[in-house]
C-alpha cells in the first residue's frame, strides 16, 4: 500500500473548506484514474435534488474504488466540477463526511457552465494510488 502524506504548507494560505493543499505519494505500487462521475443511477435516471445528486457521485466513486480493491482511504485528489454554486454546499457536506476521520485529499472545486449530460449539476473524477 501506497504511503501518502498530506499536508498544507505554511507558505500557502490556508485551504477554504476541508481538503489538504498538496499530496505526496510514497512507494505507490498502483494508480487508477478514475474519470467524472456523474450522479447517473445504472438505470439512467438523475435525481433532482442536489443532496440525491451528491450520494449518487460517491456511490459511483466508491463503486470505481471498489472495482479496483481501493477504497476512499487510497484517494490523492478530487477535481469536482459543479453547473451551480447552490451544489457546493450539500456536496461539501457529504465529501466532508466520505473522509471523516481521515486527512482530506487535495481538492479542486470549480464552477462551469454546464457537464456533458444538462441533467446532472455535478461531476467528480479521482486520483488513487495504492
Amino acid at each position: 500500500m501506497a504511503e501518502i502524506v498530506f499536508a498544507n504548507p505554511a507558505a500557502l494560505p490556508a485551504p477554504a473548506a476541508r481538503y489538504s493543499m498538496t499530496a505526496e505519494v510514497r512507494e505507490a505500487r498502483r494508480w487508477v484514474l478514475i474519470s467524472g462521475q456523474l450522479p447517473v443511477a445504472a438505470d439512467g435516471s438523475v435525481p433532482e435534488d442536489l443532496g440525491a445528486q451528491a450520494d449518487l457521485v460517491i456511490a459511483n466513486l466508491r463503486a470505481a474504488l471498489a472495482h479496483h480493491g481501493m477504497d476512499v482511504r487510497d484517494i490523492v485528489k478530487l477535481t469536482t466540477y459543479l453547473t451551480t454554486r447552490e451544489a457546493r454546499p450539500p456536496w461539501q457536506r457529504r465529501r466532508d463526511a466520505l473522509f471523516a476521520g481521515l486527512t482530506p485529499p487535495a481538492s479542486t472545486q470549480v464552477i462551469v457552465a454546464g457537464l456533458a449530460d444538462p441533467r446532472c449539476a455535478i461531476e467528480v473524477e479521482a486520483i488513487a494510488a495504492a
